[in-house]
């Protein structure tokens, strides 16, 4: 299966060999993430999730949608004792040191930043399961994995970042082990050409602010999933919840400027402007949010597939 080519950037990385284009995501991709993290401390929740939350209130804080996330993932993972968790993209360690502090499965990261590695396995000392968290800086494409060796794969707001989708989910179809599951939050284009994907907006999106950014349809990525031999269990959308979290985030920046700036001038600009225009992307829905639920083999449960909470009605 070929993807259509939907952005300039992606255009771009088509043109590269699979080899090029990882060293390119290597690149270009970390050096967002490899700002002081006292500065997106103050621009994210307490756990530093750089993804969307889940909001069923537009009234509601960040700290309590980023919970019930956190919540959602774990419920729809089921991890039970000994299992181990692959979370490719962790960042500073969200879902990972949420999962190791309410499960007792062994959790692997993956980072292109080593900031973040730095910042995800402090926080996991001073959480008390350093001994079953482990985060090395290694592209996902780089990783030499036995067949069937990991129960769980992750990925949260990271998927977005990697070119090669195809190849990816059929790593990840490898890796796991009979009823293993796979879950992904991320961004989409819908189906239907809706705004400008070629302006000015999106290239800063993509390109200045985050380095690589290869929005799919939804209908690709479930292709992918499939293909690779995985089932698709459950779909959710979280686009409503997207724009709310980013309003959040935007809140935070312009709270912080100041500090912001002072630590890295000019970033609390890039930040606003590319979260801003992100923002009215979700709430007109020219981008749209999902996080998905597949697994390998027949599922073990499927109460944790739906929401623990009704739909976001009346959210924006």
């Amino acid at each position: 299966m070929i993807s259509t080519a939907h952005t300039r950037p992606e255009r771009e990385a088509m043109e590269r060999s699979p080899a090029e284009q990882r060293e390119h995501e290597r690149r270009v991709v970390a050096e967002h993430y490899q700002h002081d993290v006292e500065i997106f401390s103050m621009v994210l929740d307490s756990r530093l999730a750089y993804a969307t939350g889940v909001f069923v209130s537009p009234d509601e804080d960040l700290e309590t949608a980023q919970a019930r996330k956190f919540a959602r993932i774990q419920a729809k993972l089921d991890i039970q004792p000994g299992e181990r968790v692959l979370d490719v993209g962790c960042g500073w360690g969200s879902n990972l040191l949420y999962l190791a502090e309410h499960t007792q499965g062994e959790f692997f990261g993956i980072t292109l930043s080593e900031r973040q590695r730095e910042e995800a396995l402090r926080r996991a000392r001073l959480a008390g399961v350093a001994d079953r968290v482990h985060i090395d800086v290694k592209h996902i494409e780089d990783l030499a994995l036995e067949p069937a060796s990991f129960d769980v794969v992750l990925f949260s707001g990271s998927i977005v970042h990697m070119h090669n989708r195809e190849e990816i989910h059929r790593t990840v179809a490898r890796i796991l082990r009979p009823s293993g599951r796979l879950l992904i939050s991320d961004c989409y284009y819908p189906a239907e050409h809706r705004g400008d994907r070629e302006s000015t907006a999106t290239d800063y999106i993509f390109v200045e602010a985050l380095g690589y950014c290869r929005l799919l349809h939804l209908s690709e990525e479930l292709a992918f999933i499939e293909r690779a031999g995985l089932d698709i269990c459950h779909v959710e959308d979280l686009t409503s919840s997207y724009a709310l979290t980013l309003e959040r985030w935007i809140d935070n920046v312009r709270k912080n400027r100041r500090r912001i700036e002072a630590i890295s001038p000019g970033f609390s600009r890039l930040l606003q402007q590319y979260m801003t225009v992100a923002k009215l992307s979700f709430a007109r829905r020219t981008a749209l949010e999902y996080m998905i639920l597949a697994t390998r083999g027949r599922p073990r449960a499927e109460a944790a597939w739906f929401p623990i909470v009704p739909r976001d009605k009346g959210v924006r």
